[in-house]
């Protein structure tokens, strides 16, 4: 049997920070930190997804919304991260950081497949720490399932990664 799975293809402008949100319709504060995990911080109604750019217009974000875990994509990117996230309607969007709000800046997202839960949130980043990437490129790639609450982990490990870790210590 094969997942019921919707993937998107969108661009978010980030104005500075090196930050998407994508962020839960129920407009509640985000308040504490829930969980971290290398690349992405969870709070009780957003994720802040660490990007390849310090800002940009256009940036090209793909996000796979499933009823079921869609497999990560190992061979096209170096870094892969896993974490939770709270959905307390079953609808989110992704934003780039910005310095004043702009609704229309918002990127709505498919409605998550089981409605308001847990979901698993598996973050796959390409990314060079010399060089400036490409933005025809597609550095993020994001996917999306409901899950049981599970730890965070680190999937695959590149140089970005090594070097938040080694910058930690």
């Amino acid at each position: 049997m094969s997942p019921n799975v919707e993937t998107v293809r969108l661009e978010v402008d980030v104005e500075d920070c090196s930050a998407v949100l994508l962020m839960d319709w129920d407009g509640d504060d985000a308040g504490d930190v829930v969980w971290s995990v290398a690349l992405v911080t969870v709070w009780k109604a957003m994720a802040e997804l660490s990007i390849v750019y310090q800002h940009g217009d256009g940036i090209p974000f793909t996000v796979t919304i499933a009823d079921q875990d869609p497999g990560a994509d190992l061979d096209g990117y170096e870094e892969i991260v896993e974490i939770d996230f709270m959905s307390a309607t079953g609808e989110v969007s992704l934003v780039g950081w910005c310095m004043d709000w702009d609704d229309t800046a918002m990127r709505r997202l498919p409605l998550l497949p089981a409605g308001p839960g847990i979901y698993r949130l598996r973050y796959h980043v390409r990314s060079t720490l010399g060089e400036r990437p490409d933005f025809d490129d597609n550095q993020h790639y994001l996917q999306m399932w409901p899950a049981q609450p599970s730890p965070p982990v680190v999937v695959k490990q590149g140089e970005w990664i090594a070097h938040l870790n080694d910058a930690a210590t």
